[in-house]
């Protein structure tokens, strides 16, 4: 089992990693990081609220969205806005994400409920 779960987190990081990736070469940097980890906040609540068993949540909470968000890449991003003293795209930057993650956290939570 310890071969498997490895395998699948492995696999699921990479899939994670990769997406993230993608989104940032698509949309730009920013707005790249926002998508991840907003998809991955709603992923998060949905895994973790539904019916799927533990396996399955580790490797899609620990495994992809542990390597398709990064609130790294976020304190990176504030931290240039800050040293730049650009106040206002640092509070905004800042709300959106908090904000919107938030909300698709909770939008992830109903829907694993209503499975």
């Amino acid at each position: 089992m310890a071969i498997r779960s490895a395998t699948a987190v492995g696999l699921a990081a990479v899939t994670g990693a990769a997406s993230r990736w993608a989104f940032s070469s698509l949309i730009g940097d920013s707005c790249g990081l926002l998508a991840a980890n907003i998809i991955g906040c709603a992923l998060i609540g949905w895994a973790s609220s539904s019916n799927q068993s533990n396996w399955d949540q580790t490797w899609l909470t620990v495994g992809l969205c542990g390597s398709l968000t990064s609130f790294a890449g976020l304190a990176v991003l504030l931290g240039s806005g800050l040293e730049e003293q650009r106040w206002a795209f640092v509070f905004l930057w800042g709300s959106a994400t908090l904000i919107s993650c938030g909300v698709s956290f909770d939008l992830g939570r109903s829907f694993g409920d209503t499975r």
